[in-house]
């Protein structure tokens, strides 16, 4: 599988646009800075670089500050919320991730939950991973990089391992796709509506230790065009929790398309 220049046709260009657009978000993956683990058996304690208090009790967060060092962007019935004598009290019980607040020049954080942890998520606007960005490395457009082959409904969810060594996530699966690559039968898991996450012969080396390129379902077929290969956001941030490819999804070539490997920074 080798790549051939050609000129890109205009929605790949678009899809480019709006990747780059996306990256760039002023509270993307981008302006990651921080990712606070709590622990039960801390108690009440201040966070770096975070204002107020913090406690983490069974499944529930609580956060204790003085009124105006936050600005609450979360709302019932994601939060609690209690004030009196001049301090808020939030507790955090929603079972996905919350955009809970902000403070100083717009920095805000998440709640966020993976697997029986709790932790807090800081996005700085000024970070300066997202103020140097100005697009991800791609391979060269090929227009034979598009692969074509079954579908066979298998729904199930599956176990997969992540960006953070203890922790395994689970994932929907509408079933399996068989693609020919390089004179070879190559089964993958498809996970989400149409999503194949994968690794290939260049993952690690040039490209990320892995990626995922949406394809479509039609009936029994399926098609998924490698150019579209994007990173997963583990391969800029060392604060990515991002899950692995399920087990098997490996291309046993070198998939030079789409997106190329980045340096991961925590800041």
């Amino acid at each position: 599988m080798t790549t051939a220049a050609a000129p890109a046709p205009q929605d790949f260009t678009d899809f480019r646009a709006r990747r780059d657009a996306g990256l760039a978000d002023p509270h993307g993956i981008l302006s990651q800075v921080a990712l606070h683990w709590t622990d039960p058996a801390d108690g009440a304690h201040t966070l770096e670089g975070v204002p107020g208090t913090w406690k983490r009790e069974g499944d529930v967060l609580e956060g204790v500050w003085e009124d105006g060092e936050l600005e609450l962007l979360a709302d019932a019935p994601e939060v609690l919320v209690e004030q009196r004598d001049g301090t808020t009290r939030v507790t955090v019980g929603a079972a996905g991730d919350v955009r809970l607040a902000r403070f100083g020049n717009d920095v805000q954080f998440d709640v966020i939950r993976r697997g029986d942890r709790i932790g807090l998520r800081v996005l700085d606007p000024s970070a300066p991973r997202l103020a140097a960005f100005d697009g991800v490395p791609t391979y060269d457009y090929d227009p034979q990089l598009v692969l074509r082959g079954t579908f066979t409904p298998r729904p199930e969810e599956v176990t997969v391992g992540s960006a953070l060594p203890w922790l395994e996530q689970r994932l929907p699966s509408p079933g399996v796709a068989t693609f020919e690559v390089d004179g070879r039968e190559v089964e993958l898991v498809v996970t989400g509506r149409a999503t194949l996450s994968f690794t290939d012969e260049t993952s690690g080396g040039d490209s990320a230790d892995w990626r995922a390129a949406e394809g479509v379902i039609d009936g029994h077929r399926m098609e998924v065009d490698l150019n579209r290969a994007v990173n997963f956001p583990s391969a800029f941030s060392a604060w990515g929790t991002c899950p692995r490819p399920p087990a098997g999804n490996h291309l046993p070539v070198e998939v030079r398309a789409g997106e190329r490997k980045v340096e991961r920074t925590e800041r």
